[in-house]
């Protein structure tokens, strides 16, 4: 079981992947479906102090589509917003989920504070440079047998009631995006609760769904229908991961 003690915000331990991965089982299985979920993917230390990061220190914002672009509210505006106007930007975002692209939860954009040097003491950070290291690099060269990977983004997710991403395929032409990844960081969670990493085949039935389990790391090829499915009112826990792609293009800032 994952330790629940706490950390101090200065403590920055070696990061490391946990040295038993069967690497070719993982890349034998990423070949074969087009996705692959790997439990134990940290050393347990790393485990501990990424999750409790985005559980005690994360400035949590939050973001969602309206229909043209992402929408970004900083989490002094968040704050601050009057509970009428945020009950209108909620049904707002729950129509244009009726019959269009959508989603709706809580972020932190790591890539982005790292390029505007903001939040430099942030853990999130050191996990972001990990990203982009040649440990981390190499492992996701050797299981996608791509030589041309080159980089990561990232940003940080807490889902919560009534958060959702709706079906989509992540292609995004001349973005170099080789793979999707989710690290997460959920200690405990229910099947009843939604916010599973759902997958679809062309007909829109439902294939395999991966749980946010803890210290488990989600792969999966670009393209490739999926969705993070409808976290329910009644959920008694938030869905904590860093996500984001591994691209063939080269990295734009990273933190140091």
């Amino acid at each position: 079981m994952p330790s629940s003690q706490p950390v101090s915000p200065h403590t920055r331990p070696a990061l490391a992947l946990n040295p038993r991965l069967d690497r070719k089982a993982i890349a034998r299985t990423l070949k074969e479906n087009g996705r692959v979920s790997i439990p134990d993917i940290l050393v347990e230390e790393n485990a501990e102090r990424l999750t409790q990061a985005l559980e005690r220190e994360t400035p949590w914002g939050f973001t969602y589509f309206d229909g043209k672009d992402a929408c970004f509210i900083d989490p002094p505006v968040l704050a601050s917003l009057p509970k009428a106007d945020w009950s209108a930007l909620i049904r707002s975002i729950h129509q244009q989920a009726r019959t269009h692209f959508s989603y709706a939860y809580d972020l932190y954009p790591i890539q982005e504070s790292a390029r505007l040097g903001r939040d430099k003491h942030l853990f999130l950070h050191d996990f972001y440079a990990f990203l982009n290291g040649p440990v981390v690099l190499d492992f996701i060269r050797g299981i996608l047998n791509d030589p041309e990977v080159q980089s990561a983004d990232a940003q940080a997710t807490r889902f919560g009631p009534s958060h959702y991403l709706s079906l989509h395929n992540d292609e995004v032409k001349g973005s170099g995006r080789r793979c999707a990844y989710v690290f997460n960081c959920t200690r405990s969670w229910r099947p009843d609760w939604g916010g599973y990493l759902q997958f679809f085949d062309e007909a829109g039935n439902g294939r395999t769904a991966f749980q946010p389990a803890y210290n488990t790391l989600n792969i999966f090829l670009v393209p490739q229908p999926h969705a993070v499915s409808y976290v329910t009112p009644f959920a008694n826990a938030y869905r904590y991961a860093v996500s984001g792609w591994f691209r063939a293009t080269p990295p734009t800032v990273i933190a140091s």
